[in-house]
């Protein structure tokens, strides 16, 4: 009996591994943006920002990456600030073959810094 269940054992692990090696793994899309946006200045007001990210990607989509960095930055002054970015992903792929399709991963990490600077408001 005990041979017949490591038998039986083997046979699925070899047919499962059989599955994997006749398919090869294809990863998900990803998208990611990753920005700073900073204001080192006299100005007592917070900076007013946008950070318009759109991530797109069709079903199924696999083996594709993007990623976009961006740093705004403003040293002095003593008027408000203001920062706009806008950053727009859009992919496309095959469908996977495996017919195993799973959802993109997206990842955004956007930081505002504001710091006040109240020597700023001697310098011409």
């Amino acid at each position: 009996m005990k041979k017949s269940n490591f038998s039986f054992s083997l046979l699925i692990l070899t047919l499962v591994s059989g599955t994997w090696l006749s398919h090869p793994v294809n990863a998900q899309c990803l998208q990611a943006d990753v920005s700073v946006q900073y204001n080192i200045s006299g100005s007592r007001q917070p900076t007013k920002r946008t950070n318009d990210v759109v991530m797109e990607s069709e079903p199924g989509c696999r083996g594709n990456a993007s990623v976009t960095t961006g740093v705004q930055g403003n040293i002095g002054g003593t008027t408000p600030v203001e920062q706009h970015r806008m950053v727009r992903h859009q992919q496309r792929g095959q469908g996977n073959p495996t017919g195993i399709n799973g959802s993109t991963v997206q990842i955004r990490s956007n930081v505002g810094i504001d710091v006040y600077d109240p020597s700023a408001r001697y310098r011409k």
